[in-house]
């Protein structure tokens, strides 16, 4: 048990550790601060800690997830051991740690999460808006090519604000269209689902 914090911090880099924790990192190795109103990413995650150059808070890999999560020290290693499954406590100890996390840091990983799913819908219109545009004047409009006609400009402009709006806007965005965001995932599951069981009946 003493050990636990050295064998977790050999076992997963604190990259690993912020990423799956919903840190999103740029090539410097810097993240928007999950503990302050951070505007520009102002956190950078070493190899085996983090700093913030703008409130201070700094911490190894279990610090991480105990500021996250307002977990001691010790919970937050079995966290990360029941998350991660690393199998470093023993008799069922390591259950997930059921404990509201961060406010902060819920906002930003749901915007992490957003932006991926918006950039993958955003994608997926432009292909529609190519491959089902009316060759003529007179010819029925395509239900896709009609689809993305009437949502590529509103995504476009929910992309702008998760990835450049204010700390308002983002907080409204969260607080307002998270089952909006929720639906087109389903939406892109289903066609992910789709793709796979053509490509079966094909081979």
């Amino acid at each position: 048990m003493d050990n636990v914090f050295a064998e977790i911090k050999s076992m997963l880099s604190m990259q690993e550790v912020a990423r799956f924790y919903g840190l999103e990192m740029n090539r410097a190795g810097m993240a928007c601060c999950p503990f302050h109103n951070d505007k520009n990413p102002s956190l950078k995650i070493y190899d085996d800690h983090f700093y913030c150059f703008g409130c201070g808070a700094t911490g190894d890999q279990t610090g991480l997830v105990a500021k996250l999560y307002g977990l001691r020290q010790i919970d937050a290693a079995k966290k990360i051991g029941a998350d991660f499954g690393l199998g470093l406590f023993d008799r069922g100890i390591a259950v997930p740690i059921k404990m509201a996390p961060n406010p902060k840091y819920e906002m930003q990983k749901w915007l992490g999460e957003a932006r991926q799913t918006i950039q993958e819908y955003l994608t997926t219109l432009y292909k529609w808006h190519r491959d089902y545009a009316p060759q003529n004047p007179t010819e029925q409009l395509h239900p896709l090519f009609v689809e993305s006609l009437h949502k590529m400009d509103y995504m476009e402009y929910i992309l702008s604000i998760v990835t450049r709006g204010t700390e308002d806007e983002k907080r409204e965005l969260y607080e307002n269209v998270k089952a909006d965001i929720e639906k087109i995932q389903k939406q892109l599951d289903s066609l992910a689902m789709e793709n796979q069981q053509r490509m079966r009946r094909a081979i």
